[in-house]
């Protein structure tokens, strides 16, 4: 298990926390270090209301994994990147949020990945149902630890 050293918005202290399924939420999304774009800030402020809210939480939980990516639009959708090589895309669709790509992968966290694939490399997560935000988190670890190794 990897671990992260982000800033607290309201702190000046480092903290390290490792990607798991206990790691809140409400900590991960305010990362102080996230490169927000205001391309992807457009992107978002063309969903209804309600769909904005999950993919601004989705793109928090991401920011959360990768948290020195910086954002840019590739492929009409937003993207977050590492230098110049994008390590993960997220799209609004509407019933879902895709994730791509999302390769498969031998590593325990497929298990949990498995129950949302939905094609060759992406995922989708229905808004109708409960979003992970925690498992996009970890998926976004996984493409960061992929992209750097």
């Amino acid at each position: 298990m990897g671990f992260l050293s982000v800033i607290i918005d309201n702190s000046s202290q480092q903290d390290s926390f490792p990607i798991s399924p206990m790691t809140s939420m409400k900590t991960t999304a305010t990362l102080a270090t996230m490169s927000r774009s205001a391309e992807v800030d457009q992107y978002i402020a063309a969903f209804p209301p309600e769909t904005a809210d999950i993919l601004n939480r989705v793109r928090d939980a991401i920011h959360a994994g990768i948290p020195d990516g910086e954002e840019r639009i590739g492929y009409k959708m937003p993207a977050v990147a590492l230098g110049d090589r994008d390590a993960l895309y997220f799209a609004g669709w509407k019933k879902h949020v895709g994730l791509y790509p999302v390769p498969h992968s031998t590593e325990p966290i497929e298990a949990e990945i498995a129950p949302y694939r939905a094609a060759k490399d992406s995922v989708n997560f229905l808004y109708a149902r409960d979003i992970p935000y925690d498992l996009i988190t970890r998926i976004a670890a996984y493409a960061l630890a992929r992209a750097t190794a």
